[in-house]
């Protein structure tokens, strides 16, 4: 799966709590986001998802493409990514109608508890450009798997997904995932993002942070109301 997404920096604010330095910061340097919005028959979508349009003519649908990159600790932002999440509203002026997200991907997105070096998942971003692939030695045989991103709320209007790293695989790098959403005719289509993170500090143990999104990337528009011809003004 690949697409031109740019990424933008996300400053990670923490959350206030007894025993939190007070001098504590927004982390920058630790997350990007971005996002790409397809047409629901763009080149490269799944062949399910492409049925599912094409079996329900006269509805209309977005293939909405998100990347959450989390980046390794550094000497001036320092703790390790343990559990994060990416939560979608999808929303019309209209609250009784909103759009819903048909289809989530992945479901759940998986990695061999066994694996040994070299295998696993590999996220790379080259140019703008998001590749993800999956890597496994050769001859490997099938083990138990223990998931690494997780998503809910298909055929729902709030979308989410998660992301936890696994002993041998810390959370870093290119998370990409997506949704089909099935637009309300007539009115602007929106969805909000939220990203929330924890991280783990070997003096403040875990932390919790919010992601601080910019107004471009909060609000995502998914469809605009297009305007027919208008009636001639009347004369004087």
């Amino acid at each position: 799966m690949t697409t031109e997404i740019q990424l933008h920096d996300i400053a990670l604010v923490p959350e206030r709590t007894l025993g939190a330095p007070a001098d504590d910061g927004p982390l920058r340097g630790r997350l990007t986001f971005g996002w790409d919005l397809l047409p629901a028959d763009h080149e490269g979508a799944p062949a399910d998802w492409l049925a599912h349009v094409r079996a329900t003519p006269g509805r209309e649908f977005r293939r909405l493409l998100l990347v959450c990159s989390f980046r390794p600790e550094t000497p001036q932002a320092r703790g390790a990514f343990r559990h994060a999440s990416l939560a979608l509203a999808l929303t019309t002026p209209d609250p009784a109608r909103r759009p819903v997200a048909r289809l989530i991907d992945p479901g759940e997105r998986t990695r061999p508890v066994a694996a040994g070096p070299g295998t696993g998942l590999s996220f790379t971003v080259a140019t703008g450009l998001v590749d993800l692939g999956v890597e496994r030695q050769p001859g490997e045989g099938p083990g138990r798997e223990e998931w690494i991103v997780r998503g809910h709320g298909a055929s729902q209007p709030d979308p989410q997904w998660e992301f936890r790293r696994l002993r041998r695989l810390p959370l870093v790098g290119d998370h990409p995932v997506a949704a089909l959403v099935e637009l309300v005719p007539g009115l602007v289509n929106t969805a909000e993002v939220l990203v929330a993170a924890e991280l783990e500090h070997r003096s403040w143990r875990i932390r919790r942070y919010r992601a601080r999104l910019g107004p471009t990337s909060r609000g995502i528009t998914l469809s605009t109301v297009e305007r027919g011809p208008q009636p001639p003004a009347d004369a004087d």
